[in-house]
């Protein structure tokens, strides 16, 4: 018996839903997530949806909220400075909408606005408020991490949604080919040709992630010292 399977036997309500949604979401990874579909997999009919969400729009915020949540929660089990705390949020994001790219692909549209989401944005804030940063200058990372995370996994849930590989580890190539183009007249990408075709999408996501961690020490320790020098 399937886990969507044993949901049918007890009451629908949101969670119940959400759970199907991302069984559906990581089962069928090619697909996106319908009512129609959804009603299917738990044995009800669609419209037994909209008795608890209007429209598909806040059934993708619940589902969204679901993967924040579960994120921040997998960060907070590890233990760590505040830098591997916030990696691994970052890292688990990724992973997550790897795992339930139909779903994921959203991040970069929709807003869940959830406790989820809530305590994702608190995990953020909370990290780099321990690394050192206050003020302006932690409002502006803040802004660097939550973007480049969603947006970026978000970007890597849409690759696995159109790869007919199947593969779901974030090694689908980042730059696929430079279409038979000379590259003479380009002189810095021939240098790093080989380079540039080993990358993957994961391995960017890495990247960004240390770049932008390295920049939040580089901040704490400017802040630091001004504040030493008052």
């Amino acid at each position: 018996m399937t886990d969507i399977d044993a949901r049918r036997r007890g009451r629908l309500d949101q969670s119940v839903i959400v759970d199907a949604v991302l069984a559906l979401a990581s089962d069928e990874r090619d697909s996106r997530i319908t009512f129609k579909r959804l009603g299917e997999a738990l044995g009800v009919d669609a419209t037994a949806m909209y008795r608890h969400f209007r429209n598909k729009e806040e059934l993708t915020k619940a589902a969204l909220d679901r993967l924040s949540g579960m994120a921040v929660e997998d960060a907070r089990a590890v233990p760590g400075s505040w830098r591997e705390r916030l990696e691994r949020h970052m890292i688990r994001n990724a992973e997550l909408s790897l795992k339930y790219p139909s779903v994921a692909a959203e991040w970069a549209l929709v807003d869940p606005g959830g406790p989820g989401d809530l305590a994702s944005d608190e995990h953020i804030l909370e990290t780099l408020s321990e690394g050192g940063l206050q003020g302006e200058t932690l409002l502006r990372a803040y802004a660097a991490v939550s973007g480049f995370t969603l947006a970026q996994s978000a970007a890597l849930a849409q690759d696995a949604l159109n790869d007919g590989s199947g593969v779901r580890d974030g090694s689908i190539p980042w730059v696929t080919g430079f279409g038979g183009a000379d590259l003479g007249p380009y002189p810095n990408v021939r240098e790093h040709r080989d380079a540039l075709l080993a990358m993957n999408g994961i391995s960017v996501y890495r990247a960004g992630i240390q770049a932008i961690l390295d920049s939040v020490e580089r901040w704490a320790h400017e802040g630091a010292g001004a504040a030493a020098g008052e």
